[in-house]
């Protein structure tokens, strides 16, 4: 009898999980740029959801309040999913108006199912803790203030531990593309590495 099904079933098992949510609108942009540089070291599965994917914002409808879930049935089901079970989570966006752009926003607002989940039903829906990752590009240094408080408070009912979070920034994208920012694109790769290496609930520090 092989033994190799039962070797790749436990490898998958093993294997890491990471969710991307890129809140960027243009392919081939700066915020891709530095996304591809950090898949391109990192390992296990990884999965990119978009703002091209078909995944509608809040309402405000408030069926999440007495029921568990969303009312919206769209592809966020199957993210939230994914979401449940994955290791890392990683928030990647243009900068905005000094805020995470719409599409991030949008994409975030779903989360309010598990946010009401825990404050009006007293439930925890995402129990693993996991690594966080958030990637901004922008034009101007002094806006990257605000994005990165929104992005580490949506990522903490994602169940990311704070202190397990690492920042990747490219801020002068007029005059310097990510794509060229090497510090950024190093960052990336240096990042992807030290999950690598890392459990999935304790991120090395340096």
């Amino acid at each position: 009898m092989s033994l190799e099904p039962l070797l790749n079933e436990l490898e998958q098992k093993d294997m890491v999980q990471t969710l991307i949510l890129n809140g960027s609108t243009k392919k081939n942009g700066d915020t891709e740029a530095l996304i591809n540089a950090f898949v391109s070291r990192l390992e296990g599965e990884v999965r990119v959801v978009s703002a091209y994917n078909d995944i509608a914002p809040c309402t405000d409808c408030r069926y999440c309040w007495e029921n568990t879930g969303c009312a919206l049935k769209d592809e966020w089901q199957d993210v939230y999913n994914f979401l449940k079970t994955c290791d890392i989570v990683v928030l990647a966006s243009p900068i905005w108006f000094s805020s995470l752009s719409g599409p991030m926003l949008n994409m975030a607002s779903r989360i309010q199912s598990v946010f009401s989940a825990e404050y009006f039903q007293k439930q925890k829906l995402i129990s693993k803790e996991k690594n966080g990752v958030i990637i901004l590009v922008g034009a101007q240094p002094e806006t990257k203030d605000i994005p990165t408080q929104t992005a580490l408070g949506i990522m903490k009912h994602m169940n990311v531990r704070r202190s397990n979070v690492k920042m990747i920034y490219s801020l002068e994208t007029n005059t310097l593309p990510a794509e060229q920012d090497q510090m950024a694109l190093e960052k990336c790769r240096e990042v992807a590495a030290l999950l690598n290496l890392s459990q999935p609930k304790e991120m090395l520090l340096y």
